[in-house]
C-alpha cells in the first residue's frame, strides 16, 4: 500500500504528491511518480504539468484535479494516517507491522520478509485462514 507523506521541509512535496494522486484518477499515478523521481530537481507547477503531458494525461482534467478540494483531501488523509503510525519520514515502510526507515537496500528487507512469510505460514499450518494473517501478523508488533 502506497500512502502519501508530504514533509513540509521539502517546498515540492505537497505538489508533487498532489500530482501522483490527480494521475492516479486517470490510472497513471506509477507513471508520474517514476516521471518525478526521475526529474527529483524539477517538480515546479509547470514541470508536473508537462510530466502529465508526456505520460499522456488529459492535462486540463489533470490540473483540475490538482486544485481539487477533493484531492487535497485524500493526501491530507493519507498524511494523518502516516503521522498516527509513526512514518514521520519518507520512505517509512511496514512489513506486517515491522517498521523500516529510510531507504533500504533490499539485502535488509529480505530477512524480515522471510521470516514473515515462516510465520505467516505457520500461522496458516494452526488454521489462521489466509484473510487473517495479516491482521494477526500487525497486531503482534
Amino acid at each position: 500500500m502506497f500512502m502519501h507523506q508530504p514533509l513540509p521541509m521539502h517546498d515540492n512535496a505537497m505538489g508533487a504528491a498532489l500530482a501522483m494522486q490527480a494521475a492516479q484518477r486517470q490510472g497513471k499515478a506509477w507513471q508520474m511518480h517514476d516521471k518525478m523521481f526521475e526529474n527529483n530537481q524539477a517538480l515546479a507547477r509547470e514541470d508536473l504539468e508537462r510530466y502529465a503531458k508526456e505520460i499522456g494525461l488529459d492535462v486540463a482534467r489533470f490540473k483540475r484535479d490538482m486544485d481539487s478540494d477533493e484531492v487535497k483531501k485524500e493526501v491530507l488523509d493519507d498524511q494523518k494516517i502516516a503521522n498516527e503510525v509513526g512514518a514521520g519520514g519518507t520512505p517509512t515502510l511496514f512489513v506486517n507491522g515491522r517498521k523500516i526507515v529510510g531507504a533500504q537496500p533490499f539485502d535488509q528487507f529480505k530477512p524480515i520478509i522471510d521470516e514473515e512469510l515462516k510465520k505467516a505460514d505457520e500461522l496458516i499450518k494452526s488454521g489462521t485462514s489466509l484473510a487473517d494473517v495479516y491482521e494477526k501478523r500487525s497486531k503482534s508488533k
